[in-house]
This record gives structure tokens, sequence and C-alpha cells, in this order.
């Protein structure tokens, strides 16, 4: 048995284009990137461990500070 019209011919779709690849940055950069890092560290030093409020962990406590006695206060 036939048909009035033709099926329609499937259209074609061409794969989208795969984008360009990253360029990766040099070793060189990343070495003096890691270098950069690691001599920022160190400026810091130990000074940046322990200074963790204005008045720093290694000063002494002000005289009229009444001390915690129990665990809570």
């Amino acid at each position: 048995m036939g048909s009035l019209f033709k099926a329609p011919k499937p259209v074609r779709i061409d794969p989208p284009v795969p984008p360009p690849q990253p360029t990766l940055p040099a070793v060189a950069d990343v070495v003096q990137a890691t270098a950069t890092d690691t001599r920022n560290r160190a400026r810091r030093g130990i000074q940046g461990t322990i200074v963790t409020s204005p008045r720093g962990v290694l000063d002494p406590l002000p005289v009229g500070l009444p001390r915690k006695s129990l665990l809570g206060e």
C-alpha cells in the first residue's frame, strides 16, 4: 500500500566542535609560584602562629583579670 506523502529526510546535525585545550602553565612558572608561596609562608614564621589576638599568647595576663576556677565560667 502506498502513501500520499514521502517521509521527511532526517536532518543531519554535525557534532559540536570540542573546546580548545587549555594551555598549561610552563614548568618554570609553576616552580616560581611555589617558591614564592614558600618564601611568603617562611617570612611569616612562628610569629604568625603565636600572635592570635591583639595581646598575643606570649604576653602575660593583666593583673586585674580574675582567673577561671571552673570549666564553663
